[in-house]
């Protein structure tokens, strides 16, 4: 979608939170399980195209995790969303601007075009302004027009810093954290998902993402 230009002040940001995000990268270690639900949901298409959803608050863990990936990210249009695009067009995302707010039928046929080539739709479902936790249903729609389906996911770090002021209470992972990231189950929506059946598709995609989220933050509270 169309954006403006960035001001000289946002390109510092840019680059700014991009040298960082990359030197705490560098010190990061993963620790993953569920992986196993990745290869199961790309065999569902011949491309090879599934979605993935993960809460608003995991953004930064989660930009490291997918780098190299065929990921296609959803990101407002607001200034802030255009600061996001471009740290992530950096990585070498293919990023598509729009938000349930502003531009979302656009965003959402863009996202349903790209699964044709291979790419993975990802979606911070509670974004881009909460409430936090709670799932909008752009995600189930787009699977449902797809064919494809959503694997939920978490990375939560061993220690970090939360933005207890934002609406997400955003997490940043302290230089050296392990993050722990759970995949889960693949979930399917049906193409004739309509009416009451949308909305209980829609109930299990919430429930399988609180879970996966459940389940990384047990397993970073961990010792050890």
């Amino acid at each position: 979608m169309t954006a403006r230009e960035l001001t000289a002040a946002e390109r510092f940001t840019v680059w700014l939170i991009h040298g960082v995000l990359q030197a705490f990268a560098m010190t990061w270690k993963f620790r993953v399980s569920g992986d196993q639900h990745l290869r199961v949901a790309a065999s569902c298409l011949p491309s090879g195209s599934y979605a993935q959803i993960c809460w608003h608050e995991n953004i930064l863990a989660s930009i490291v995790l997918l780098r190299g990936t065929k990921t296609a990210p959803l990101a407002s249009l607001s200034k802030d969303g255009a600061i996001v695009t471009a740290v992530m067009e950096k990585m070498r995302f293919r990023t598509i601007r729009g938000s349930s707010s502003r531009g979302g039928a656009e965003a959402r046929e863009e996202l349903v075009k790209v699964t044709a080539d291979g790419y993975l739709p990802t979606i911070t479902p509670d974004g881009p302004r909460g409430p936090r936790r709670v799932l909008k249903s752009g995600v189930v729609d787009i699977a449902r027009r797809a064919g494809i389906p959503i694997v939920p996911f978490a990375a939560v770090a061993d220690r970090h810093w939360v933005l207890h002021k934002s609406w997400d209470q955003f997490r940043i992972p302290k230089p050296f954290a392990t993050i722990h990231v759970v995949y889960g189950e693949p979930v399917s929506v049906p193409p004739d998902a309509h009416g009451s059946a949308f909305g209980e598709a829609r109930a299990r995609v919430q429930s399988a993402l609180d879970s996966t989220q459940a389940a990384a933050e047990a397993n970073a509270s961990r010792p050890g």
